[in-house]
């Protein structure tokens, strides 16, 4: 597939236009400050974020409609296929643990990926994998079989994550920006299974999870990762002193901090994008942008809604686009 940044010109200026309603890092602090429930619910409303459809819903909208725009915007919607995949893999997972509990998996699923809600439930009806993306498709029927013989849920995530990536990675290709995320994000996902294992003190035993959990993307493969939990923390530690992931992965850093400086790590790599005129990287940072405005919002509602103050608060929100 021919890839020419030309071609963005119109989505570039049109989600430039666009970024000006993002919520910064001025505006969070103010939203952080704001003790009173109901003014916080009026501010987010006016944000576009309206908690009072609850918060998942709320997250669903303001999500589907920066999808929607930029798919409006761009000349080739293949573009943004890479960040529609997760939310085709969290739909099917939701499907294949439903089926075997019973339950209705309806209020679980997310209409955001590449396969509407309503196109994937026909999709199970009829028993046909075609419209899922490649690699997610043949792993429906291997997660299955998994399961059938280890009866270990877990099978089902691994078996899938691992073929939402394969697809990610393949549907990114053609955009180099997004490719480099793709393997930015895959590969500290990696690093910080591996080191969330070793903390675990495991053995052998956090070494066959880390060996079924490694994603097939970046250039940390299986040898190398394996190695690195072998050796230990202290292998770990030197492996990544000389990469770019140093300052991600601090000695003492409790969990929280390492997943908040794994996301602005990646935000870093979006925020590249303000220096380009024209480009695929103007609408996927937009989305990355996006994406991270929602997360933020909801850690603010939870801490909010959990008590924690507005310092404590401020040491868990990411870094924002703009």
């Amino acid at each position: 597939m021919r890839y020419d940044p030309s071609d963005y010109l119109y989505a570039s200026a049109r989600i430039r236009a666009m970024e000006g309603r993002l919520i910064g890092r001025d505006q969070l602090n103010q939203l952080l400050e704001i003790s009173a429930p109901d003014a916080l619910l009026h501010a987010l409303a006016e944000k576009g974020f309206d908690p009072s459809k609850g918060e998942q819903k709320a997250a669903e909208e303001m999500l589907k409609e920066a999808y929607a725009a930029v798919a409006e915007s761009i000349p080739d919607p293949r573009l943004i296929l890479f960040l529609q995949y997760p939310y085709d893999c969290h739909n099917q997972k939701v499907l294949e643990k439903c089926r075997i509990t019973g339950e209705d998996p309806t209020p679980l699923l997310m209409d955001l990926g590449s396969i509407s809600v309503e196109n994937l439930l026909t999709v199970v009806k009829n028993a046909d994998s075609s419209l899922l993306p490649t690699h997610l498709a043949k792993a429906v029927t291997q997660c299955r079989a998994a399961f059938a013989a280890t009866a270990d849920p877990r099978e089902i995530d691994f078996i899938l994550d691992r073929a939402l990536w394969a697809d990610m990675a393949a549907a990114a290709a053609p955009f180099p920006f997004a490719a480099e995320w793709v393997r930015t994000k895959a590969e500290l996902i990696n690093l910080s299974m591996c080191r969330r294992l070793l903390l675990l003190g495991q053995g052998p035993l956090g070494r066959a999870t880390l060996e079924r959990a490694i994603l097939p993307v970046g250039h940390w493969d299986t040898t190398r990762l394996l190695s690195c939990y072998d050796g230990g923390l202290e292998a770990f530690e030197q492996a990544i002193s000389r990469t770019p992931y140093a300052p991600v992965f601090g000695s003492d850093l409790p969990a929280f901090a390492i997943e908040r400086r794994m996301d602005d790590h990646l935000m870093s790599l979006a925020q590249q994008a303000k220096g380009v005129t024209f480009g695929a990287e103007v609408p996927v940072a937009y989305l990355l942008a996006v994406e991270n405005q929602v997360k933020n919002i909801r850690i603010l509602l939870a801490g909010k809604q959990a008590g924690i103050g507005a310092d404590v608060l401020r040491e868990r929100i990411r870094c924002c686009y703009v």
